[in-house]
C-alpha cells in the first residue's frame, strides 16, 4: 500500500521543553542542544525489534522522523556498501550529519538533542541503569514474532528473571515517591525506555491483558500513559506505526529475507 511506501515522512512538531530544575539539581539539556535535533531518517525493518526504543525517544522528544524500511537481501547490502553501519548491524539512524548505530549511544545522543536526557551525573545514571533494563526486560517480546507463542513468551516475561517478576517491581519502587517521572517532575529517556517496554506488552497482548498484567503494579500503569501525553508519542502509536509495520509473521518473514535465512 501507498501508505508503506519507502521514506514515507512522519510529520512531527519540534522539541519545545525547556531546562528545568527540581530536587536535588536535575536539569535537562541547554536550550541550544534541545532544539538542536529537529529530524531524522531511521533504517530498519517494518516492526518493533531493537528499534523501537529509537522510535520512541524521537516520538516523545517532538522530533520529525523519516523510516526508511529494509525489505530484501539487496536493501541489506546495499546498506552495508553505503559505509553508514559501522558495525553492519541496523538499527541506523542518521542525524545532525552522522549515521548513529548500537542501541544504548544512540538512545542517549537522541536524547540529548531533544532535551531528554540529565545534566547531573548522578541521574545520568539512573537513566542508564533504567535503560540497560529495559534491554533485558524487553528480551522475550523481541523474540516473539519469530516464534509467535504467546504463552511462551509470557512464561519468560512472568519468570523471577523477566519482566514482571525483576524490573517491574524495581521500577514501581523508584515510582512510588509521588514522582510523576522516574527524575521526578522532568521526563527523561528513562520514562521512554520503561513506557516502550510495557507498550510492546500491549501490542503484544492488547491493552485489557496490559492492565491485568500489570494490575500489581499500578504507578507504571499511569507512568505509561502520562508518558504517551510526551510529544507525538500517540500519533506515533496510534497512527504512523500503523501505517508503517508488517503483522508479526510479515515482519519476522522480512527480517529473515533480509538476511538470507
Amino acid at each position: 500500500p501507498a501508505s508503506r511506501g519507502r521514506g514515507r515522512e512522519i510529520r512531527r512538531g519540534q522539541c519545545t521543553q525547556t531546562p528545568l530544575r527540581q530536587g536535588a539539581g536535575t536539569q535537562l539539556c541547554l536550550p541550544a542542544l534541545c532544539m538542536a535535533l529537529t529530524a531524522a531518517t531511521v533504517t530498519y525493518w517494518r516492526g518493533r525489534g531493537r528499534c523501537e526504543p529509537l522510535r520512541v525517544v524521537l516520538a516523545c522528544g517532538g522530533v520529525r522522523f523519516v523510516g526508511n524500511y529494509l525489505e530484501k537481501k539487496g536493501d541489506m547490502d546495499a546498506l552495508k556498501a553505503s559505509g553508514k553501519l559501522e558495525y553492519d548491524q541496523v538499527p541506523l539512524v542518521e542525524a545532525d550529519g552522522l549515521n548513529l548505530v548500537q542501541g544504548t549511544p544512540t538512545a542517549v545522543y537522541l536524547a540529548q538533542g531533544c532535551g531528554l536526557w540529565p545534566e547531573m551525573p548522578k541521574e545520568q545514571y539512573i537513566c542508564g541503569h533504567i535503560l540497560a533494563a529495559t534491554q533485558d526486560a524487553r528480551g522475550p517480546l523481541v523474540s516473539f514474532p519469530f516464534h509467535l507463542d504467546e504463552q511462551r513468551c509470557l512464561e519468560e516475561l512472568q519468570s523471577p528473571k523477566g519482566l514482571l517478576g525483576r524490573f517491574a517491581p524495581r521500577w514501581e519502587a523508584l515510582l512510588g515517591e509521588g514522582k510523576p517521572y522516574f527524575l521526578g517532575a522532568t521526563p527523561s529517556l528513562a520514562d521512554c525506555a520503561v513506557y516502550e517496554v510495557l507498550d510492546f506488552v500491549r501490542h503484544v497482548y492488547g491493552e485489557e491483558r496490559l492492565k491485568a498484567l500489570f494490575g500489581a503494579f499500578p504507578l507504571l500503569l499511569a507512568h505509561h500513559d502520562r508518558v504517551l501525553g510526551l510529544g507525538h508519542m500517540r500519533e506515533w502509536r496510534d497512527v504512523g506505526r500503523k501505517e508503517a509495520f508488517l503483522d508479526w509473521p510479515e515482519y519476522a518473514a522480512s527480517v529473515r529475507a533480509t538476511l538470507g535465512f
